[in-house]
């Protein structure tokens, strides 16, 4: 009779043996950290100091309606040329992609500048408009980074990177705009200084993108290469992403990725309406912790592959279903004790705890749906040409919430019952509406033995599991 201890083991079995092997030396700048590395240093001088503006309640500027109606141009523009990106960037490359998309964030942030010390509005116009061409590019190239560069088992940690080089600026900015603004008690604008400040730290990203080695060039732990194949042309790379809207997971998760940064609208006036300066300047410091907290617990969490995808997946879903329907019921509270007395709330003010507790919150809640959700994308293609379509129309509805959700927020006759009710029961519907992805989620890879790597050592060869998700992806089978 054969022992049972000389049976091959389960796939899965054979997956984690091969995961705990000795990696293969890959120099450092042909390895995903570095990728990683600078696509993290472009996401702190860009959206960072943008988020680290917005951050401070409605752009910094004393009146936050003007600044509302920009930002819906912002990203009225990118929910349009993150979808046409989507293909483009086959085309052009990630790297061109994320330099292009660079050259806008310099320029909105001088508008905002000017919209706040002059009575000059043309230029923060026209900053809105190039920077919501050009980030249309950097949000799609810098999802493909993440969720398309790291091997299967470590995107989660890569993920959480991603937050931190996304929360670590706003901090950052933070930081600065408290020093020069820590003696100011009132409401209004912040200081020149932390304007010119941040647009400085935007032009950098432009020089930095051009270190981003193309995939390519970039070698993952195990000695492999990232599945890359040529672009189609743009014409043919553009109406591949229109197809993917006969996906039915990508129409399920369509609302969950419209309603992910909702959210910011409504913190923006909250903190502009309620907060005085130095105590915007507080929040924007401390608050963007949150996001790195939750995304490394949660990115630790979905790495573990001993653990079943679906297993890992369902439950971080029902944990951020209850913590923002929880959330919105906790702002409503708020909000109705603060319409009554409107408070201007200084860190010293009694009413801090509880007002400023919910801002971080939204953070911590609202920066763990966003990694969840990308690293849910990386389970359906392992080609990053793929992945960048995917990528594109994604965050093509991410921009398309901000942009409804800006646009409200610009009318001043709105009421801030109609906000926290649209971030509510857009939510609601929404996390609900992903749990038939979720609970089919399968992984994209399984071990095979005995294959050898383009170094010559045996590692793991790429089999998808799940069902195929374009003609591509059927190639890249085994």
């Amino acid at each position: 009779m054969t022992d049972v201890s000389s049976r091959s083991p389960s796939p899965a079995k054979r997956q984690h043996q091969v995961e705990e092997q000795e990696v293969v030396h890959v120099p450092f700048f042909r390895s995903v950290q570095f990728a990683v590395l600078i696509a993290g240093l472009v996401t702190f001088t860009a959206p960072g100091m943008y988020d680290a503006i917005g951050n401070l309640g409605a752009g910094g500027a004393a009146e936050p309606w003007a600044v509302s109606a920009a930002n819906a141009i912002v990203y009225g523009l990118m929910t349009l040329f993150c979808l046409l990106s989507g293909g483009l960037i086959n085309t052009i490359g990630v790297k061109w992609a994320l330099v292009l998309g660079t050259i806008g964030y310099p320029l909105y942030g001088a508008g905002l500048y000017t919209n706040s010390y002059t009575t000059n509005t043309w230029f923060l116009i026209f900053g809105s408009v190039f920077i919501g061409i050009s980030a249309g590019f950097f949000w799609t190239a810098e999802a493909s980074i993440y969720i398309g560069y790291p091997e299967p088992g470590k995107k989660g940690r890569y993920l959480a990177q991603w937050a931190f080089w996304k929360n670590i600026a706003p901090a950052v900015g933070g930081a600065v705009s408290l020093g020069v603004n820590s003696k100011t008690r009132t409401g209004g604008a912040i200081s020149a200084a932390t304007y010119i400040v941040f647009i400085v730290i935007m032009c950098l990203g432009l020089p930095i993108s051009l270190l981003l080695p193309s995939p390519a060039r970039v070698m993952r732990s195990d000695g492999s290469g990232i599945p890359n194949r040529a672009g189609k042309g743009a014409f043919k790379e553009v109406l591949e992403v229109f197809k993917l809207y006969k996906d039915k997971r990508v129409l399920l998760l369509l609302p969950s990725f419209i309603c992910s940064y909702f959210y910011l609208s409504w913190q923006s006036i909250y903190l502009s309406t309620y907060f005085n300066v130095r105590t915007r300047s507080f929040s924007s410091l401390v608050s963007p912790f949150a996001g790195i907290i939750s995304s490394y617990a949660m990115g630790f969490y979905l790495d573990q592959r001993h653990i079943s995808v679906r297993t890992r997946a369902t439950v971080v879903l029902a944990i951020l279903f209850f913590a923002e329907m929880g959330l919105w019921i906790w702002a409503t509270v708020v909000e109705t004790q603060f319409a009554k007395s409107q408070p201007i709330i200084d860190w010293s003010s009694p009413e801090f705890g509880k007002a400023w507790a919910l801002v971080f919150f939204w953070t911590f809640v609202g920066q763990a749906i966003q990694n969840y959700f990308y690293w849910v994308l990386s389970h359906f293609a392992k080609d990053i040409h793929v992945i960048a379509r995917y990528a594109g129309l994604f965050r093509s509805m991410e921009a398309l919430g901000q942009t409804i959700a800006w646009a409200v927020a610009s009318k001043s006759y709105i009421s801030s019952w109609a906000l926290i009710g649209m971030n509510f029961g857009g939510l609601f519907v929404a996390l609900i509406m992903a749990y038939p992805v979720i609970s089919n989620l399968t992984e994209i890879d399984a071990v095979v033995e005995g294959e050898v790597g383009p170094l010559g050592l045996g590692h793991e060869k790429e089999v998808a599991t799940s069902g195929a998700t374009t003609p591509e992806d059927r190639e890249l089978r085994v």
